[in-house]
């Protein structure tokens, strides 16, 4: 009898324990904050702009931020911001200024931006399994749009990112004149 009482009492403690543990990790993982672009302060709990944006904010035409997948490392990503004066400034892994894009480049990536119809280029949810599940990549854009006042957010593991869309076709062709 006292060998039962024991067991049931070992059972017990590992039970509790069990769930202290649980709740200790789940709570650990509420704390996590999402990541937010670099041009955003970082107490801005979502991506919506203050009514006013600081001039931090709006420097950013674009701000494209890959993230997923294995390097040597540990996991891959970086975020890379096409600035409105032209230039193109990594923030992650590492801060640095790799290039600038031509000002026809650039002139073109405005005009698209200013031309695009957000809602449209999200109208079509992605509904596959997201690169990142199989060691691949998520790639999420911030568009400043409106003169500063607001933002658009697309992820590619959200809505269908069309690459022959004229919009990511402007900011590919920004990046690729920087050799990026």
């Amino acid at each position: 009898m006292a060998g039962s009482a024991r067991r049931r009492a070992v059972l017990n403690l590992r039970l509790w324990v069990t769930i202290a543990l649980t709740t200790l990790a789940v709570s650990g993982c509420a704390w996590q904050e999402s990541p937010q672009p670099s041009h955003l302060p970082s107490s801005t709990p979502s991506l919506e702009p203050p009514a006013t944006p600081s001039t931090e904010q709006v420097s950013a035409l674009v701000t494209i931020e890959t993230r997923g997948g294995e390097c040597p490392s540990g996991p891959c990503g970086s975020v890379v911001a096409i600035e409105a004066d032209g230039r193109v400034h990594q923030l992650r892994p590492t801060d640095l200024v790799t290039g600038q894009v031509p000002p026809e480049d650039l002139e073109a990536l405005r005009t698209e931006i200013d031309q695009a119809n957000f809602s449209l280029i999200e109208s079509r949810p992605f509904t596959d399994l997201c690169p990142t599940a199989y060691d691949g990549q998520e790639t999420i854009y911030i568009f400043t749009v409106g003169l500063g006042t607001g933002f658009e957010r697309i992820a590619s593991c959200e809505v269908v990112v069309d690459p022959s869309h004229p919009l990511f076709v402007a900011v590919a062709a920004a990046l690729q004149a920087v050799g990026r």
